[in-house]
């Protein structure tokens, strides 16, 4: 064997390992799926976040908050939040 064909093989076994080493690590990356909640909010936690966001406008809560439901609040609210919204 010449040297030549030594360092030919030699280099070939180093770009062949190169090529199974990434082909590996392409198939044993992570493809798990994480998902990022956040966690539920009760009706008391809207109706805080509603009151800290009209008294930025100096408003207060309606007078009937007490007796609206979850959904009657969201409503309420997204209502607000657009009137003040600004197209573009």
């Amino acid at each position: 064997m010449t040297k030549k064909t030594l360092i030919a093989g030699v280099l070939l076994a180093a770009v062949c390992a190169g090529a199974g080493a990434a082909a590996y690590a392409a198939f044993a990356e992570d493809t798990s799926v994480s998902v990022h909640t956040e966690p539920a909010r009760s009706r008391a936690d809207y109706i805080e976040m509603w009151k800290a966001d009209l008294e930025k406008s100096g408003k207060e809560l309606p007078a009937d908050v007490d007796s609206m439901t979850t959904q009657e609040i969201l409503d309420a609210w997204g209502t607000e939040l657009g009137k003040h919204a600004q197209p573009g």
